[in-house]
Order: structure tokens, then C-alpha cells, then sequence
């Protein structure tokens, strides 16, 4: 029946069998169920649309919510584990709790000390400066910002001549002639760009903004022009190209440190083409590959399409843990058996958390149940910033298992044949029953964390690499092409590595292109990874 055309039912022309009447009523009640879904999908996929233009975007959910729930008897709020470790920390007792007030300023802020004095007419009144006493001073600070400022280096090279030139045809070094030998200049350190206008500030200044505040370089040269340059976006354009070939080697060898890893966290998204001169407008694809902690890492590659190429291809030499969303792009990695799969369970918890308004027992029930496995999650990396901290990395992989063995794995044993009792109870298309069918699909892949210390429960560092780019394409909506596109990829690597390590990009960038040419020019082009390697974020020192 089609369940686009309203029921109109004419009581005279009801059949007057009651085995038809039954057959009847047995179609009708299919067909509300089928009309129930439907309005059930639409309800689901407004609240998303809303939720999205105006709601919050924090997936927390009180673990206490189910306590508002009214239960009825044909739907009984399953019996949940013990509140043995509560998604909620207990407060440590006498700990103090941060304070609200101002903060104390660095102290490798600039100062400047401005002195106020009574004026002449106030010493007057106290009978003159020369009756007065200073008795004390009080200080008090405030917080001041000065504008960045453009300014010119004017590199100055010196020239020297012999006073008694060598004979003509005379030479005392074979690789230079004798004009040579009787006038040098002294050498410029290599330049970022060789022969061009901007120093390695400059360039750190326009990736930096650029790729890490996603700036647009439009707005850039506006900026500019404030500080009175004209700096056309071109310009910069091309500085930003010949910066991400300069740090070429430098990716390269990131990219290689990232797939020494154990274990490997990667995602996707997308990210819109639009070149001008070649006439192509097409969607491509940025991919983050994260490091474990001993490759603290991040790396980015660009694909034109969404297919398993790109992951296939930068993982080909990879052997070990890949924690990755359930998309089948990474079906085939799997296979053969040198890449393991690890599930998501923020991927698993997200479908619950977005069908609330569905059927917001059954989904409450299941987040109650992850947000179980994400308190005893705080409660390890509490142990691992503290007690923990300084035991051998076997040592303490090994307590982080036994303790989700202990304790995440009973959570785990319950919730997983309640989802498969409540699913049968659900209609397919039901956004709740998706959530389910998705966790039940994925169930070895999340049971995996448990068994090795390694491995987290979720995907959220490579996730949150890519926070940075979905935030970013508001602004810069577009790359200009696919080279661009590759460039962007060197700089957004090397930003979220430094964010991993807690490096200013700005002051990191600047380095690399004080240090990378003359490294280049050594090296006649061709510098070794043990060369490169104490450039790399997690080994970088200024």
C-alpha cells in the first residue's frame, strides 16, 4: 500500500466476514506502522537539521537524565550495572578547587614601568616637595596590546678587494678565477625564498594565519595594507606554495615517523576544489594519520576522491593497530591481517546521543551504559598523569588492560545482549535501532581496547586534528587547486603536531625557515633524516 495516500474508510462498505475483517485490520495496523516510521525518520532528521543551525554542539548527557524518564510497564527501563565507577569523579577531599579571579600575567612579558607622581599643585598643598617623604609605592598591573608591525632588514654585504691583487692567470684556489679571488663579497645566509621579499617571519606570519587561525589571505591583504604595504593575495599565495616545497623533506619524514607507530588513528573530510584556470570543481578528501605516544605526531594527506586508494596507499607499509570509523574505505586493510582493526565508540555513542528525541529510553539507556566505559577511561588517565607517570611504558600498558578487564569488561558484557534483546523490538529504519545495528556490527572492533593498554576507547585525536579544517572552510570555503590543496597539508601537519606537543606554530614555523635553507644548502639539496629528525615537533628545540 502506498503510504503517501490517506486512509478514507467508508464504514457501509466494510466486508461483513470476520476472517477478512481480521486480514483487514492486520493490513491497516502494517500500515501505520509503516506511516509511525516514516513520521518517526522525518521527526528524527528535523531535530538533527535544528540541532544543527541552533543547538549546542556538546554530546555531554547527565548520567542522572534516566532518573527523569517516566517508564511505562510495556517498556521497563533495563536493570544497569552497580554504580561502581560512576561517570562522574568523586572530588579528592581538601583538594582546592581553581579559582575565578585574574589570572598572573607570564613573566616573559615585555614591562614597562610608567611612575605617577602628585602634581605640582597636590605637593603644594602638603607644604612643598622639599616636606615630603616618599613612604612607599603601590604597584598594579595591567595588560596592554601593541599592534604587529612590518619592518624592513636591509642586508648589508661587504665587499673587500686586495690592496696587492694575485698576477693575472694567477690562482691560488683551482675552483676560482683570479678576478674572483682579488674582490669577494661576504655571503647572505641563506633565504626562505632565494631573492624574494619576505624574511622567515613573514612567511611564518602568513602560514600561521593562514592554515592555524584560518585566516583568509584576502583579509591578509587588508592587514597588510593597514600596516601600509600592498601585499596582493597572489603574493602570498605563492609564498605559501614555495614554503610547503621548502618543508617537503621535513613532511615527508613525518609521514614516515607517523607509520612507525603501534598503533595508528585516522579519519577524513572534505574539502572543496575550486581551480579557476584548469576549470575543475570537484570535492576532494584531507585524511589525518595520528601517532601513538611514542609518534606523537600528526599527519595529513590530500585525495581527490573518497575512495580506499588513499588509505591503502599511506598504510601499504604500515603493520599494527588502525583505529578508524566503520566506513568501508578501510574493509580492505583488514584482510589480510597485518593491520588490526580498532572500533570507535564516540562513532557508537553518537547515533544514541542523536536519537533522543526518537526514542530517548532505549538511547538514555544505551549512553548510560558508554558513559560507564568513559568513567573508568578518567579515571585511568588520572592514574596515568599521576601514579602511574613515571613506570615503564610495558609496565603501564599492561595495568591500563587489566583495569578495563576489571572493570569495562563486565559493562561491556551486559550491554551487548541488551542491544541485541531491544533491537528485534525496533523497525529497521528507526534511528535508535541504526545505533544499535552500527555497535552490534562493530562489536569486535570495540572490544578491542580492552585487550591491549595501547589502544584508547575512541578515535578523538584524529578527530580533533580535524577540528581545526571543518572550523577553517567557513572562512577560507575552498582551496584555489590541488597543489594547494597538498600545501595545505604539509602546514596543517605540522600545526597539529605542534598542538600535540603544545609548540607556538608561529615561533616553529619561523624557525623552520631560518634553519631549512641553510640545512638545504649544506646538504646540496638532499638532507638525511638524522639531519631532519630534531626538527620534528616532538624533538624541537628553538
Amino acid at each position: 500500500m502506498d503510504t503517501d495516500v490517506p486512509l478514507a474508510i467508508d464504514p457501509a462498505s466494510l466486508p461483513r466476514d470476520p476472517e477478512v475483517l481480521v486480514e483487514l485490520i492486520a493490513q491497516l495496523v502494517v500500515e501505520l506502522r509503516k506511516r509511525d516510521g516514516r513520521i518517526e525518520d522525518l521527526e528524527h532528521r528535523m531535530h538533527l537539521l535544528l540541532r544543527r543551525l541552533y543547538g549546542a554542539t556538546s554530546e555531554k548527557l547527565d548520567p542522572a537524565q534516566l532518573a527523569l524518564f517516566d517508564t511505562t510497564p510495556e517498556e521497563p527501563v533495563p536493570e544497569l550495572p552497580p554504580i561502581a565507577s560512576s561517570t562522574r569523579p568523586t572530588p579528592q577531599t581538601g583538594a582546592k578547587k581553581p579559582g575565578h579571579g585574574r589570572r598572573r600575567l607570564p613573566d616573559r612579558l615585555k614591562r614597562v614601568k610608567v611612575v605617577h607622581d602628585l602634581t605640582p599643585a597636590e605637593k603644594e598643598l602638603l607644604g612643598g616637595e622639599a616636606n615630603l617623604v616618599l613612604i612607599g609605592q603601590e604597584e598594579t598591573e595591567q595588560l596592554e596590546w601593541e599592534p604587529s608591525s612590518l619592518y624592513v632588514i636591509q642586508h648589508v654585504q661587504l665587499t673587500y678587494a686586495r690592496r696587492d691583487p694575485l698576477p693575472t692567470n694567477e690562482t691560488l684556489h683551482a675552483e676560482h678565477s683570479t678576478a674572483a679571488q682579488n674582490v669577494i663579497t661576504a655571503a647572505k645566509p641563506p633565504q626562505p625564498i632565494p631573492g624574494g621579499l619576505p624574511g622567515p617571519g613573514l612567511m611564518a606570519h602568513v602560514a600561521t594565519s593562514k592554515y592555524v587561525d584560518h585566516v583568509p589571505l584576502n583579509r591578509q591583504e587588508r592587514q597588510f595594507t593597514r600596516h601600509g604595504v600592498f601585499l596582493a593575495r597572489q603574493t602570498t599565495c605563492d609564498w605559501a606554495l614555495a614554503g610547503a616545497t621548502l618543508l617537503a623533506a621535513l613532511y615527508e619524514l613525518l609521514k614516515r615517523e607517523v607509520l612507525r607507530s603501534d598503533v595508528v588513528h585516522t579519519d577524513a573530510t572534505s574539502v572543496k576544489i575550486r581551480d579557476a584556470q584548469k576549470r575543475l570543481k570537484h570535492t576532494g578528501y584531507f585524511w589525518t594519520y595520528a601517532g601513538d605516544d611514542q609518534h606523537a605526531l600528526v599527519a595529513f594527506e590530500y585525495t581527490p576522491t573518497h575512495s580506499r586508494d588513499g588509505p591503502a596507499s599511506f598504510l601499504r607499509d604500515f603493520r599494527g593497530y588502525l583505529q578508524a570509523d566503520a566506513h568501508s574505505v578501510y574493509d580492505s586493510l583488514y584482510t589480510d591481517g597485518r593491520i588490526v582493526e580498532v572500533g570507535c565508540w564516540m562513532h557508537a555513542r553518537r547515533g544514541f546521543f542523536e536519537s533522543q528525541a526518537v526514542d530517548r529510553l532505549r538511547a538514555a539507556t544505551a549512553l548510560a551504559y558508554i558513559g560507564r566505559l568513559y568513567g573508568v577511561e578518567r579515571k585511568l588517565g588520572e592514574q596515568i598523569a599521576g601514579e602511574w607517570r613515571e613506570l615503564p611504558r610495558g609496565d603501564r600498558h599492561a595495568r591500563i588492560a587489566a583495569v578495563r578487564q576489571e572493570q569495562s569488561q563486565p559493562v561491556l558484557e551486559e550491554f551487548f545482549p541488551w542491544l541485541e534483546a531491544e533491537a528485534p523490538k525496533l523497525l529497521p529504519k528507526n534511528p535508535v535501532r541504526q545505533a544499535m545495528d552500527y555497535a552490534l556490527r562493530q562489536r569486535v572492533a570495540l572490544l578491542r581496547y580492552c585487550e591491549d593498554g595501547r589502544l584508547a576507547i575512541d578515535n578523538g585525536v584524529a578527530e580533533r586534528a580535524l577540528r581545526g579544517i571543518a572550523l577553517g572552510r567557513r572562512n577560507w570555503l575552498f582551496c584555489g587547486s590541488e597543489r594547494g590543496a597538498r600545501a595545505a597539508c604539509v602546514y596543517f601537519s605540522l600545526a597539529a603536531s605542534c598542538r600535540r606537543h603544545e609548540i607556538d606554530p608561529f615561533a616553529y614555523l619561523r624557525d623552520l625557515f631560518t634553519r631549512m635553507p641553510v640545512l638545504l644548502a649544506d646538504s646540496e639539496g638532499r638532507p638525511s633524516d638524522e639531519q631532519l629528525r630534531p626538527l620534528l615537533p616532538d624533538r624541537w628545540l628553538p
